[in-house]
């Protein structure tokens, strides 16, 4: 069990019509007013499998670069960020495809990155790694969805879950928290850092405090998750 040492303010009192077009269930939601000593997340152990073994290629990968061990938590992230070349095989996920061109390869090597567990493994260390490091966060679509980011980046904290970026005129959104790395904050704060952070739930907390106390924002929680 982990739980937050700082206190997380409820913010109180803000604009939420920022938030309509994004959340608008949330339009009419009241926000107390407090400050909590922690939050309490779990970490779920899924397999008891000694470590050593863990670590080795699941079978059912294909030959080649890109592998998935057998730490994978089937929390899907790969699948849907590079569905080019990960796909569920036996309750977890395995290589299926390897990257056959540089769109695909990026791809893999950003599910890499945003595996929350690091269960995604090359046979040698990518030389290319740090340029798609300098991709995150990710546009998710500029014509459909402008200044919509995924930060990547996925926290096992939060058993998984997505975090994005949202860019507003009023003060940019980080939505759920990313696991935290000093070159994506420093992507961020040149996106204009962020205003608030608004967690969606209790175990997506990840790490928000460390990310509070860089980008100075403002943390948003629904009452009832507190």
């Amino acid at each position: 069990m982990d739980a937050l040492t700082n206190p997380l303010r409820i913010a109180n009192g803000i604009n939420l019509k920022l938030f309509n077009p994004l959340f608008p269930s949330i339009s009419n939601t009241r926000f107390s007013s407090r400050s909590i000593k922690s939050i309490v997340t779990c970490s779920s152990t899924l397999t008891t499998t000694p470590t050593s073994t863990k670590l080795q290629r699941r079978p059912q990968n294909v030959d080649g670069e890109f592998y998935v061990n057998h730490e994978c938590i089937d929390c899907d992230v790969c699948r849907w960020m590079a569905p080019e070349t990960f796909q569920r095989i036996d309750g977890q996920s395995a290589v299926y495809k390897q990257p056959t061109s540089c769109k695909e390869r990026t791809a893999a090597l950003q599910a890499l990155l945003s595996c929350p567990v690091a269960s995604i493994r090359t046979e040698k260390p990518p030389s290319d790694i740090l340029e798609v490091h300098s991709t995150m966060p990710l546009a998710i679509d500029e014509r459909s969805l402008p200044g919509v980011y995924h930060c990547g980046y996925h926290s096992k904290k939060s058993y998984g879950a997505t975090s994005y970026l949202i860019k507003h005129p009023e003060g940019n959104i980080l939505v759920d928290s990313p696991s935290y790395k000093g070159k994506l904050a420093s992507q961020i704060e040149a996106l204009g850092g962020a205003r608030y952070m608004f967690l969606t739930h209790r175990d997506d907390v990840a790490d928000n405090d460390k990310w509070a106390r860089r980008l100075s924002c403002d943390r948003i929680l629904h009452k009832y998750e507190v």
